[in-house]
């Protein structure tokens, strides 16, 4: 059975990546993990917005390289049957996307980046080989929104032909707009906000999902 949208949206931290975060495992990496924690509990209770907190990160996260962000994510926590989900996905047809509040620089260095045709994510410059510490592109909820609308108005493809996969409140707008939604071991406002929800280990679980189509 064929799957029911030609494009597949998903989010990283919490849905591909179970547990933790990639701005954690990146502070982890440069003895930075109290403070990175601190700005998610406060982004998370709304006392600061998404541009505040990737101000924040940015400047912790300066002087590092591309090898040891690598480094640093090699053993990122993947969802059990990440590779074979995104495998099956392709060879069925649907072209994936990648619409992440994380860092676009970190996205590149991570084992199945090259599963996705275009990453929608906040960045940072590179200045003689090191991070700058400075912003060079914000990226929130609004974002991945018009990320993938821009991306499939280039194309000529509905968004209702498109399906997300997502796990809290930077999915809503997205949600929203696309033709399915899947809340995957998600918050009550994703959950809510789903046509689907799905709590499982495995993301081969999600792929019957995606056969069906919302009516």
């Amino acid at each position: 059975m064929p799957f029911a949208h030609p494009v597949i949206v998903f989010d990283l931290d919490g849905t591909l990546i179970r547990n933790t975060t990639v701005s954690l495992l990146l502070a982890e990496g440069v003895g930075r993990l109290p403070a990175v924690e601190e700005l998610e509990r406060l982004y998370d209770s709304y006392a600061i917005d998404n541009d505040t907190f990737s101000d924040r990160e940015a400047a912790l996260l300066a002087g590092l390289t591309p090898e040891q962000i690598r480094g640093f994510l090699a053993d990122a926590p993947w969802t059990a049957g990440v590779e074979e989900t995104l495998r099956t996905l392709t060879e069925g047809g649907c072209t994936l996307l990648l619409a992440t509040l994380a860092w676009g620089f970190a996205v590149e260095e991570l084992e199945h980046r090259p599963w996705f045709s275009a990453v929608g994510a906040a960045d940072m410059e590179y200045v003689d080989g090191a991070l700058s510490g400075r912003v060079d592109r914000y990226f929130d909820e609004q974002g991945k929104l018009d990320f993938v609308r821009a991306w499939c108005a280039e194309r000529g493809v509905p968004l209702d032909q498109v399906a997300a996969v997502g796990d809290s409140r930077s999915d809503l707008r997205l949600f929203a707009g696309v033709g399915t939604s899947v809340a995957l071991n998600a918050s009550a406002d994703a959950r809510a906000a789903a046509d689907h929800v799905l709590d499982t280990e495995d993301l081969r679980d999600l792929l019957p999902l995606l056969r069906t189509r919302t009516a």
